[in-house]
């Protein structure tokens, strides 16, 4: 496998990871919200997901343009983007 390849792997496998957190936490709040009496709990148990969703669903976009630079990207220009797909992966793991 190329190393155009492994990067593409690598940032499509994350993509899913995220993807399936973000759904996860769309869940679990919307289970805690039928259940929760407190508003003031409610409300700030909303403000602390908006703000992981908002982090997942920028970071999911960010990793989407790597790929899309990754897929349109020569051989000349993987180095780089090897360096920037690694830095941004392990900067959000």
């Amino acid at each position: 496998m190329s190393l155009k390849d492994t990067l593409i792997q690598k940032l499509e496998t994350q993509v899913e990871s995220w993807e399936s957190r973000l759904e996860t936490l769309r869940a679990q709040f919307n289970e805690y919200k039928a259940k929760a009496e407190n508003h003031q709990a409610t409300e700030e148990l909303k403000e602390k997901t908006a703000k992981r969703i908002a982090d997942l669903k920028e970071d999911i976009d960010t990793a989407r343009t790597r790929l899309e630079e990754l897929r349109a990207s020569g051989e000349s220009r993987l180095s780089e983007l090897k360096s920037k797909v690694e830095d941004f992966l392990n900067r959000r793991s």
